[in-house]
């Protein structure tokens, strides 16, 4: 049998894409992906003079971006033009990052067009505008979940097999990634005055966009985003993973999904985390005005998680139902 034919459509977000191919190809799917930014923007004929003179003399800095928007969308559909015969999947992640326009012209290219929207619906409630333009919609936070909208969780990317580390009981290593969110910088620091206290590691990246973000020592501020790929490499290295809700969602981030699929602890204050199958309390600690029980859930060993629980959250079952 011919392989199936999958297009990814997606933000080109850190190296995300090309671990998204390698997990298809590994489960025998013929899959491409197009990005955001099907390529890059240039200028044509007097347009750069133009638009130096527009910004410069007349203040409109609009003229560069609406050139660069047409541009785009013109590639969009060059790209989608090329697309010989119907594909079997098309998957959307993050509609809301294309044209309206875009995903209908998808829609005709495909046997099945599913959307997933990783970042919840309260976060870019435009989504809304897209739910009828798709096949299938899945959203990774429950309280999105109705009638248009199918919840499923997020996932661990299993082309690679994992690499395990022997838990320090003695001195943990606490690794946390994310971007600055000012409406969870002060229970992050908060959270890093009282770990502290104890004998552990702290690899506390976070990326900044404004130097005045910069405001703890413990903390190491980022200007670029980690890889993927290096991250993986952190999670290995780290003997707990921190997790620090965005308060627009309530669904779990991947982290939960790689601590399980590398055996890692994780600390959270997403509470919700009690409610999966793959829960236990000698793996997860959930913050709740609780401190002085951190030092006792970091003494004790890791609870080995059952294989078939831990396989339920591989990206091999999860593409399995998002194309069913």
């Amino acid at each position: 049998m011919l392989p199936k034919k999958f297009l990814l459509v997606m933000p080109d977000y850190s190296d995300f894409p090309q671990l998204f191919l390698k997990n298809l190809e590994k489960l025998g799917f013929a899959a491409e992906v197009m990005t955001e930014n099907p390529s890059e923007f240039r200028y044509k004929g007097f347009e750069k003079i133009i638009n130096f003179f527009r910004k410069t003399f007349l203040k409109d800095k609009s003229y560069k971006k609406k050139l660069a928007a047409e541009y785009k969308l013109k590639e969009y559909h060059r790209v989608i033009s090329e697309i010989e015969g119907k594909l079997d999947y098309i998957l959307v992640i993050r509609p809301d990052a294309f044209p309206v326009s875009v995903i209908k012209e998808l829609k005709k290219k495909t046997n099945k067009l599913i959307a997933y929207q990783w970042d919840g619906i309260k976060k870019f409630p435009e989504i809304k505008n897209y739910f009828s333009l798709f096949d299938t919609f899945f959203c990774f936070d429950n309280e999105d979940a109705d009638l248009r909208l199918k919840p499923i969780t997020n996932f661990y990317f299993d082309f690679a097999p994992p690499v395990y580390k022997t838990y320090n009981r003695e001195k943990p290593r606490l690794y946390f990634v994310g971007l600055f969110w000012e409406n969870r910088r002060e229970k992050i620091d908060a959270f890093i005055e009282e770990i502290s206290k104890l004998n552990v590691e702290l690899d506390f990246f976070m990326q900044f966009t404004e130097k005045s973000q910069i405001q703890n020592s413990q903390i190491k501020y980022i200007k670029d985003r980690i890889s993927f790929a290096d991250n993986l490499k952190n999670v290995e290295n780290a003997d707990v993973l921190l997790d620090f809700v965005d308060p627009n969602h309530n669904g779990l981030s991947i982290r939960f999904f790689e601590a399980l699929y590398y055996k890692k602890k994780v600390i959270t204050d997403n509470i919700t985390v009690k409610k999966y199958d793959f829960y236990h309390p000698d793996n997860i600690f959930v913050l709740e005005n609780n401190y002085q029980q951190i030092a006792a859930f970091l003494e004790r060993p890791y609870f080995d998680i059952p294989k078939d629980v831990v396989d339920q959250y591989s990206f091999t079952a999860w593409i399995k139902k998002i194309i069913q």
